[in-house]
């Protein structure tokens, strides 16, 4: 039996470790001027770098569970007790110096998040949850917003890659969406806007083309502040490609304008 407070404390930690690495390796870009190398193969050196430090912490303090970063295609359901990490989610904004990229890990235990946090180094604000304990933000609960009319109401979303066959689904929801609701915001990291969600700070969300199991620590975060998440593809949440969250309150009217034509 894992014990849940025990971890938490080694998932804060490792999520520290990589905000406060990639914080202090952003002067590194400037230096692409002068070693003429790619910045984008500058950006996936530090992102490695982060994931390492997370799986050092992990496997000191659990060296018998598993850990899954991003070169993994999803978490398997073996029973084993699995670290799901990414490192830097948002990795366009970080590129550009953009502050709006996070740290996201979660420990799932027999396929489901136990627990889940969210960091962003740029405003130092942890986003955590336990299964079955609530969510907080810096050590105090939050909770998903309360019911509000769509026009009076934020969504936020993740655009698809201009390539995606589901581009134009997309556009028309993105459309409808728009028109329906009170502001569309994006910010280009997934982990944060779901976090967003579960604080109240935004209504609705939802992506395509994008893994879940990269952020199950946002997943249960939701779970735990009352928003609902729910999978569009008729996979498991944790599997999907095609995500709807929101309040309660919205859910029938917010997957009613989705599926609209």
């Amino acid at each position: 039996m894992t014990d849940l407070s025990h971890a938490a404390k080694a998932a804060e930690q490792a999520a520290y470790a990589a905000g406060t690495h990639l914080m202090a390796s952003r002067s590194r870009l400037a230096e692409v001027m002068i070693t003429h190398r790619p910045p984008r193969d500058v950006v996936d050196e530090i992102d490695r770098e982060a994931e390492d430090l997370m799986r050092d912490v992990v496997r000191k303090r659990f060296p018998d569970h598993a850990f899954l970063g991003e070169g993994g295609g999803g978490p398997a359901n073996d029973g084993q007790p699995l670290w799901v990490a990414d490192p830097l989610d948002g990795s366009a904004n970080y590129l550009r110096g953009y502050p709006q990229y996070a740290v996201s890990l979660a420990l799932v235990l027999e396929g489901e998040p136990h627990l889940g946090v969210v960091y962003d180094p740029c405003r130092n604000e942890f986003f955590g949850a336990i299964r079955g304990r609530g969510a907080v933000l810096n050590g105090t609960v939050i909770r998903c917003g309360p019911p509000r009319e769509t026009g009076e109401a934020l969504a936020a979303t993740v655009f698809p890659r201009p390539t995606s066959p589901r581009l134009p689904v997309y556009m028309g929801e993105f459309g409808r969406v728009l028109r329906a609701f009170g502001g569309v915001r994006r910010s280009g990291s997934m982990a944060l806007e779901m976090a967003y969600l579960a604080a109240g700070r935004i209504d609705a969300f939802w992506v395509h083309d994008l893994r879940a199991w990269r952020v199950a620590s946002a997943a249960l975060l939701l779970r735990e502040s009352g928003a609902l998440l729910e999978s569009r593809d008729g996979e498991p949440v944790l599997l999907s490609r095609s995500l709807v969250a929101c309040t309660p309150g919205l859910r029938q009217r917010f997957n009613d304008l989705l599926a609209a034509r």
